[in-house]
């Protein structure tokens, strides 16, 4: 079969042929008419002549406006890091000024080294001291045994202050640990009164004791003018005839200390606050004696013991003031029953 464009073909190939045989076969063709010479050209290249050159104007200089530049972006300055610490500059030494001259003072004995000196007490200075040589204020911390093993159970501070002819001494212990917890124990003893010469003289003594759920207070009034003692367990006190040189425990203590015995015997009415009884004390040679303060040397003051009643006995150290560093207590069969051994003194100005 035959495609489109071949057809086509054929068709213009018919009319090709069908137009030269018309032509051929009848249509007259006209005659050539004669040529019409025609005039003769001639050329010739020349030069185009030379093109006058213009000058350019000359450049006018413009002057630019300069640019202006972008505003620079405000900044705060950098922070600076300290990369290394800040070095403090120390201030220049402190110098005491020279002190105003004085008149010449007696020298006084050193402070044994374990003593700390506390600050100055607050206490008012009498007009006439009457112990200028004995701390005007002070205290002592002692460890608190119990029974014949001396098993700790507490401690005791003891303290004193001198003011204005006057005195008041304190003994206060406690227990801590295991014991305040099944069978506190309380003692709380104090002694107020005047300042004769170099001696302390009571007037009043107040003992108060608790042992567990037992509790019981004494106290003894001294009336130095009618020379009466009222004396006695609270509230049942009697009033007893008051001889000269009576002390209660403590106020006797701190008199040991500010006049020392010399060795031998000591017998002089005394108290606890119960009842009134003379009792004498042998103020033995000094002995070496172990205490939290290291070895020191003390002289025993012990009370002569009479039969059914409590009895004790202290040790007075010459270094320290002739302070009591050890206090022991025996019961009425004579055993030890308790005991406090010194673990710091301080004391204020003498």
């Amino acid at each position: 079969m035959r495609s489109p464009s071949s057809k086509r073909l054929l068709a213009a190939a018919a009319l090709s042929m069908a137009a030269h045989a018309a032509l051929l076969g009848g249509i007259p063709v006209p005659e050539r008419e004669p040529a019409v010479p025609l005039p003769s050209l001639s050329a010739r290249l020349e030069p185009l002549p030379p093109v006058p050159q213009v000058k350019p104007p000359p450049a006018t200089a413009v002057k630019r406006r300069p640019t202006p530049r972008p505003p620079q972006p405000v900044t705060a300055p950098p922070r600076i890091v300290a990369t290394e610490p800040a070095i403090i500059a120390e201030a220049a030494p402190y110098t005491e000024p020279p002190p105003a001259p004085e008149a010449e003072a007696p020298p006084v004995a050193a402070e044994p080294a374990m003593v700390a000196n506390a600050a100055a007490t607050l206490l008012g200075e009498p007009e006439a001291p009457p112990l200028p040589d004995f701390p005007r204020k002070g205290r002592i911390t002692y460890l608190l045994t119990m029974g014949p093993d001396r098993t700790p159970v507490g401690r005791t501070v003891q303290s004193w202050e001198f003011e204005n002819g006057r005195y008041r001494a304190a003994s206060d212990s406690e227990s801590t640990g295991i014991i305040e917890l099944f069978r506190p124990h309380r003692y709380r003893y104090l002694s107020q009164g005047s300042i004769i010469a170099d001696a302390l003289r009571p007037e009043r003594f107040l003992a108060s004791i608790k042992r567990g759920s037992r509790s019981e207070e004494a106290q003894a009034l001294f009336n130095w003018d009618e020379k009466q003692l009222r004396l006695g367990r609270l509230p049942q006190e009697t009033t007893v005839e008051l001889p000269a040189g009576s002390q209660d425990w403590i106020s006797f203590t701190y008199n040991l200390a500010l006049s020392p015995p010399a060795p031998g015997r000591i017998t002089l009415p005394f108290t606890r606050g119960s009842r009134l009884e003379t009792v004498s004390f042998d103020v033995l040679p000094a002995e070496a004696i172990e205490t939290p303060l290291g070895r020191l040397l003390a002289v025993p003051v012990v009370q002569v013991r009479a039969s059914g009643q409590e009895s004790m006995a202290l040790w007075l150290a010459p270094d320290y003031r002739n302070l009591p560093v050890r206090i022991r207590f025996f019961n009425r069969e004579g055993e030890l029953s308790g005991e406090q051994l010194v673990s710091e003194i301080q004391v204020g100005t003498p």
